[in-house]
């Protein structure tokens, strides 16, 4: 049996040759998938993440599984009625079939929804009995989700040289806009801490990437895995919601673990948007004591920032970056409000009639999909591009580093990277 697992590209996460390879952290899911494949079967399995590697096109599987979020969602489509033409069985699984199975459906022989680690055994079960099933559903409602260590000897070794892993997939928080407790729900979905550290010290490296979208999310689950951390002697870096600076206890054990840098979700400097979007974790006017308590750990901080909350203008978006200045972030990033279909955002502005389009190609965070209540949609994108070019002038790049108390060299690489990015929306066409 040969099984062929494929990660689709989309707009921003497309395979352009080594420069995006080398800035490029390795998805856990492809990995997971064929660790999930019994080994019973003897199965010839690939790999293929179109975001670093060119498709494969030339060979024949018995299998193909697809997994995409809404972004790549078209692409998925197009490779699924490929590949059935070729004779191959093909399953849809991923954040975006989940959430729109009926219309993943339409594409592929089986949907997955929810969590493969419980289902994809029993579908190999019946696909070998001759009786596969058209949708696969995860019900189980456990707080720990055991998974496989990954096998990563089966996937590119293009991508940079930081291992990932994942210990809690869920999240508390009931943001309108994101789609994780749509998904998992809120009751956490850890993973035993003790199979994560076997994972990690399997790993044999001094450095490690969290892909948890809320690590701290589950206080007792999260002091638990920090003190396991601890003699490990390694460090990490992921996200974290900037109330734990508040938590003394967790914040002194996160501390402790091996954090070395963080990703925070400040979303917005206006809180009438922070309260729209049911953002409860953040206090805008505790954002500059949250930088600075992380950077008293030497822990330097991503600050996310999200243009087209209804109270948002042209002016109070460049404005923001001034207030990025004022709290002392050392690296920020910006992305376009996208109401992903199956998340309360989206259902309200469908109701409506706000929702410009339905082709997944734009839901990128790099487009505008919606009508805005203030700005046209072009105003819109030029504003959220004079975000990025602003906050990554000379002059600001400069003031960073010179606050930057270790690693200058990365830090200026990753400012660099950023800049050229910001150059590159002079040319991305909004296409509305």
């Amino acid at each position: 049996m040969k099984i062929l697992f494929i990660l689709p590209y989309d707009n921003t996460y497309k395979y352009k040759g080594g420069f995006t390879r080398a800035i490029s952290y390795a998805p856990l899911t492809l990995s997971v998938l064929a660790a999930l494949v019994p080994k019973e079967l003897g199965a010839q399995i690939k790999t293929i993440d179109e975001g670093i590697q060119k498709p494969l096109t030339d060979e024949a599987f018995d299998i193909v599984a697809i997994t995409c979020v809404t972004s790549s969602a078209k692409r998925a489509y197009e490779l699924c009625h490929f590949w059935k033409q070729k004779g191959s069985y093909v399953i849809l699984g991923g954040v975006h079939p989940t959430l729109m199975t009926k219309e993943a459906a339409a594409h592929s022989d089986s949907v997955f929804v929810g969590f493969a680690e419980e289902t994809l055994q029993e579908f190999f079960e019946d696909y070998i009995k001759g009786r596969p099933k058209k949708i696969y559903r995860n019900e189980s409602k456990c707080r720990y989700l055991s998974m496989p260590f990954p096998r990563r000897d089966l996937v590119s070794d293009k991508y940079m040289k930081i291992p990932t892993v994942i210990a809690n997939r869920g999240c508390q928080n009931r943001c309108s806009y994101c789609s994780v407790h749509k998904l998992w729900g809120n009751t956490g979905l850890t993973r035993p801490v003790s199979e994560v550290i076997s994972e990690i010290q399997a790993l044999k490296s001094k450095r490690i990437i969290l892909l948890d979208p809320s690590p701290t999310s589950d206080e007792e689950y999260a002091e638990e895995f920090f003190k396991a951390l601890i003699p490990l002697n390694i460090k990490w870096s992921g996200l974290s919601t900037i109330d734990v600076v508040k938590k003394n206890r967790l914040f002194e054990l996160m501390i402790r673990s091996g954090c070395e840098g963080i990703l925070c979700g400040f979303e917005s400097v206006q809180g009438e948007s922070l309260k729209a979007v049911s953002k409860s974790t953040n206090n805008i006017a505790e954002y500059k004591y949250a930088v600075d308590e992380f950077h008293k750990a030497d822990i330097p901080v991503l600050g996310c920032f999200v243009a087209g909350f209804d109270s948002d203008t042209k002016e109070s978006l460049l404005n923001t970056i001034d207030f990025i200045d004022h709290i002392g972030i050392d690296l920020p990033r910006f992305s376009i409000l996208t109401p992903f279909p199956g998340t309360a955002m989206f259902e309200e502005y469908e109701k409506n009639g706000r929702i410009l389009t339905m082709d997944w190609n734009m839901y990128d965070t790099m487009h505008v999909v919606f009508k805005h209540k203030k700005m046209q949609t072009q105003e819109l994108y030029e504003a959220f591009s004079q975000m990025w070019k602003k906050a990554y002038s000379v002059k600001r790049i400069i003031r960073r580093l010179k606050n930057t108390r270790r690693e200058k060299i990365i830090k200026l690489g990753a400012n660099l990277g950023f800049k050229y990015y910001a150059h590159k929306l002079r040319t991305i066409d909004n296409q509305m």
